[in-house]
């Protein structure tokens, strides 16, 4: 089985140093973030924002991940 991470918080301090371990270990890897443009080479980006739910199913749609990483966070009131 390969394994294929979901790492959703991608371009954050956690979700990128995350990345850079799955790499190294062969896994492939989709970064999501609400603007994934600094993602490292061969990481496949999902532009999303977790609170627009429609969007986000539009967003992963076709991807089937083995595994999901949850590492982000959102400043509220």
């Amino acid at each position: 089985m390969n394994n294929t991470a979901l790492v959703v918080g991608a371009t954050g301090i956690v979700g990128s140093a995350l990345i850079r371990e799955l790499q190294g270990a062969g896994w492939a890897v989709h970064g999501l973030a609400r603007s994934p443009g600094a993602l490292p080479a061969g990481v496949g980006a999902v532009a999303a924002d977790l609170r627009d739910a429609q969007a986000t199913r539009d967003a992963l749609a076709g991807l089937a991940p083995t595994h999901v990483f949850f590492t982000t966070w959102s400043r509220q009131a």
